[in-house]
């Protein structure tokens, strides 16, 4: 069935599956990116039943398809190399993607682009639930989420994986919840970018001694004093850290999830 050229008005075409009207149904056939598929029932030659052998998946799809081998299971992962898409819920709308695909799709590219986690290597060995890889979970679990699609005054919730679970590498409907942006930027450590010393750390030159300052949200960096050790310094960021942090959590108490209040109000620097 497979590679045959086939004659046509002087020209050689190359088809994939070499399949005719009068054999077609029970045939299995190759897809480019989506496995075999068997032939169930031929209507005309626009109309063609046929159902993928791995996922299940049945569809209807044009002959000339079938031959070339273009046709596609969208419960096949297909989004980098995991994700499916599946047939329930639209990734654009008037040509823009849908809020539940960007989430998604950005999630994906975080765990398994390997040119993204060179540019973020805070991201290497990051990797997603088997139900997250599934577009039409996520989408479904986004929905019954706190925050999702809030906008909160400037403070746009946004797809959080390591406030429950410190440390965690994987997203999933057990660790992920949403969260203002006041917060999740609170939350970032910026290791690269801080140098040499403990976070919340720097060394005055003028003054010969470790400073301590806290950044709270988008305001001017406050000082918290100047120690001999890095570690008195280091204390005193913690202190006020892990205070501005509290005193977020009860600001959108209201409005965040319980398990991310909770999280937030144990935090620890």
């Amino acid at each position: 069935l497979l590679n045959k050229c086939i004659e046509m008005g002087g020209f050689s075409v190359k088809y994939l599956n070499d399949v005719t009207i009068k054999d077609c149904v029970g045939n299995v056939c190759k897809s480019k990116s989506s496995g075999d598929f068997k032939i169930v029932k031929y209507n005309d030659a626009h109309n063609v039943e046929i159902q993928f052998l791995k996922t299940g998946f049945k569809t209807v799809v044009r002959l000339d398809h079938i031959r070339n081998g273009n046709v596609k299971d969208p419960y096949s992962p297909s989004v980098y190399g995991v994700g499916m898409l599946g047939t329930k819920y639209l990734t654009t709308i008037n040509g823009v993607n849908t809020k539940e695909y960007d989430l998604w799709v950005h999630m994906l590219q975080r765990c398994y682009s390997d040119s993204f986690k060179k540019k973020r290597p805070t991201y290497e060995d990051c990797k997603c639930s088997e139900n997250f890889k599934s577009y039409e979970y996520f989408y479904e679990w986004c929905h019954k989420q706190i925050g999702f699609g809030v906008e909160g005054n400037g403070n746009p919730f946004q797809l959080d994986k390591d406030l429950l679970i410190k440390g965690n590498k994987v997203y999933s409907e057990d660790s992920c919840v949403f969260i203002p942006t006041e917060i999740n930027s609170l939350l970032v450590k910026r290791e690269t970018l801080r140098g040499t010393h403990l976070i919340g750390v720097y060394w005055d030159k003028t003054n010969k001694a470790f400073k301590a300052q806290i950044s709270k949200n988008k305001g001017k960096p406050e000082h918290l004093g100047y120690f001999k050790t890095e570690i008195e310094a280091f204390k005193a960021y913690k202190t006020a850290k892990e205070s501005f942090i509290k005193e977020q959590a009860e600001k959108w108490k209201d409005k965040i999830d319980t398990r991310a209040y909770n999280a937030l109000m144990k935090y620890q620097v």
